[in-house]
């Protein structure tokens, strides 16, 4: 299984990438390197890649689990430091708030949340640190 983008950056201006599901978006890189405001940066979709993953993945494991999820906020922090003399993303943390149906198993929300970070494509793909901090809204 491939994934596939497409890059095209012109002197000057905010590139675009399209995704291969046909989404396009305009990037740079963040403001505080000297990019354009209001737009996508590789730094935020790092680091949301992991909070997407991390829902959709989530709500599969937490359905087989006898949990019926109705609603997921997550804010994802990434945490970047220079290590030697290059800046990398050490660990990012997850603050998800979840939402349950009145009926669910909720004696399984530790195992979906291992299950998930077990599973989880993007996350395992990163060598960092991966921190999830779940809060149930009732």
């Amino acid at each position: 299984m491939d994934f596939e983008t497409m890059l095209d950056w012109r002197a000057g201006s905010a590139g675009t990438i399209t995704f291969q599901n046909g989404h396009s978006a305009r990037y740079s890189a963040p403001v505080e390197f000297k990019g354009i405001s209001g737009t996508l940066t590789p730094e935020d979709a790092f680091v949301g890649s992991a909070g997407m993953c991390f829902q959709i993945v989530f709500e599969r494991v937490s359905s087989n689990l006898g949990m019926r999820l109705l609603e997921l906020r997550c804010r994802a922090v990434g945490v970047m430091e220079t290590v030697g003399d290059a800046k990398k993303f050490v660990k990012v943390l997850l603050y998800p708030e979840m939402r349950f149906a009145p009926d669910s198993n909720m004696s399984n929300l530790d195992k979906a949340l291992e299950t998930t970070k077990r599973k989880c494509p993007v996350t395992n793909s990163m060598a960092l640190e991966l921190e999830i901090v779940p809060t149930v809204i009732e």
